[in-house]
């Protein structure tokens, strides 16, 4: 027998015996590095947490997407209000997910020393493209979910100004700036027939608070607003709806007359 040939057990007495050497090895090989190093690798474990995070919320708003494409195309065959609930409850899901992400990106956002001022450095640049392509998503749900164009163009204003070089945030800004007031041509589209689902493909998601109920006339109306330099504050032009068949039987592009701001 040679002398190098193991004694007794050699499967597990081996590996066991191991397993100190080994945590007294790391031990050591973490003792030498310098406080620098340890920050850089534990920041590029945090890094890689928050992209595989990144990457399993996108995974779950692309399956959102779907969902809520399938109610918007549902026939008579398909049950709209159990694919309503299953998009409610991936909605609330993702909310919370969403919001857990957002709270340790800012922090390890917050945490970095990065010279304010100086130019950017791979790991920021990256860092706030991040951020930015979360900020997109939250004002697209303000867009989307409630018509709120204003909020959408506040957090996309916000972001640039951490962001300034970002062409995405910039083409969506630009996007929702162009959206956010009605203009004669964009009106026009609508026809007299048209369901809610239509008007809203073309026109967008009426903002809640621009929804009006005319019992007397039996009618509803959406009211999207007009660009207030050119009418005046509180302009909007209005599609009216019966309330019977729920379809478009007119449109007025001076539903609501804008107000000239007092000197």
């Amino acid at each position: 027998m040679s002398r190098s040939t193991p004694i007794g057990r050699p499967g597990r007495a081996r590996f066991a015996a191991g397993v100190p050497v080994i945590l007294l090895f790391a031990a050591l090989v973490a003792c030498g590095l310098s406080e620098e190093e340890r920050v850089s690798a534990a920041r590029a474990d945090a890094w890689a947490e928050l992209q595989e995070e990144q990457a399993a919320l996108s995974a779950k708003r692309d399956e959102l997407a779907g969902l809520r494409a399938r109610v918007l195309a549902a026939g008579e065959d398909d049950d709209v209000e159990a694919l309503g609930a299953q998009v409610d409850s991936l909605d609330n899901e993702i909310g919370n997910d969403g919001e857990a992400f957002a709270t340790k990106l800012v922090n390890y956002i917050n945490e970095a020393e990065w010279e304010l001022g100086g130019e950017m450095t791979d790991e920021q640049r990256a860092a706030f493209a991040m951020k930015s392509a979360e900020d997109m998503y939250l004002a697209e749900e303000y867009v989307v979910k409630g018509g709120d164009y204003r909020r959408a163009v506040e957090i996309l204003q916000r972001a640039l100004g951490v962001d300034p070089d970002n062409a995405d945030l910039q083409a969506r800004l630009a996007e929702y700036q162009d959206a956010r007031y009605i203009t004669a041509e964009r009106l026009a589209e609508v026809k007299r027939g048209m369901t809610e689902a239509e008007v809203e493909a073309l026109l967008g998601k009426v903002f809640h608070r621009n929804v009006r109920e005319f019992d007397e006339e039996n009618v509803f109306a959406w009211f999207y607003p007009k660009n207030p330099e050119e009418h005046g504050a509180g302009a909007a032009a209005g599609v009216f709806f019966r309330e019977g068949d729920g379809k478009v039987y007119r449109t007025d592009a001076n539903a609501v007359e804008g107000q000239a701001e007092e000197e």
